[in-house]
């Protein structure tokens, strides 16, 4: 909750980087975020909650996180087993 702009662009500024560093290795997919009536909203789709939870103790993501000075999420919730359709490739 907050600013989406201001949010938006200390994600961009922190955590993007190092999310697109370490991420991948973690089993990191795909990260969808979008502005909402009261601040943004992050969806993030990961090979297993595992992974998510072993890149979110990461030092360097939680010296991101705690540099970018964004609030906890209000909510955080994961979904076992998604079906997800890729519609375009990425070339």
């Amino acid at each position: 909750s907050g600013d989406p702009d201001d949010l938006l662009s200390r994600k961009r500024q922190f955590m993007d980087p190092v999310v697109e560093r370490l991420a991948p290795a973690f089993g990191a997919i795909w990260s969808v975020t979008v502005r909402t009536d009261d601040g943004i909203a992050t969806y993030n789709l990961w090979e297993s909650a595992d992974g998510a939870r072993e890149f979110t103790q990461h030092p360097d993501a939680i010296a991101a996180n705690h540099q970018s000075g964004l609030p906890r999420p209000t909510t955080f919730e994961r979904y076992a087993a998604p079906e997800v359709t890729t519609y375009r490739s990425q070339t």
